[in-house]
């Protein structure tokens, strides 16, 4: 899933509007709804909606910056949906 971590709106919308919507041929503000773009709180709010609707694994894909993104995902994301009612993921085992 496509992710960028910004507070800022118009940053948001941007990069929906000149970055993804050219290269998915999808309008912007679908993909502003549906993928990881935005603040922290609603990119949480957006992975318990898959949750709910039965996605047990999300792969991320940061639009830029990666490295700064994935950590802003792992510092400021997760503890938000840890502290929501959002399960951990299954542990991988190779015997089973």
């Amino acid at each position: 899933m496509f992710l960028h971590v910004t507070e800022d709106p118009a940053e948001a919308n941007r990069v929906c509007q000149n970055i993804l919507a050219p290269t998915l041929k999808r309008p912007a503000q679908e993909l502003r709804k549906r993928l990881l773009i935005g603040p922290p709180e609603e990119c949480a709010q957006k992975l318990a909606a898959y949750q709910s609707a039965g996605a047990q694994r999300v792969m991320l894909w940061p639009i830029t910056n990666e490295i700064p993104q994935l950590e802003t995902f792992h510092q400021q994301i997760l503890p938000l949906a840890q502290t929501s009612s959002l399960p951990q993921p299954p542990q991988y085992n190779p015997t089973s």
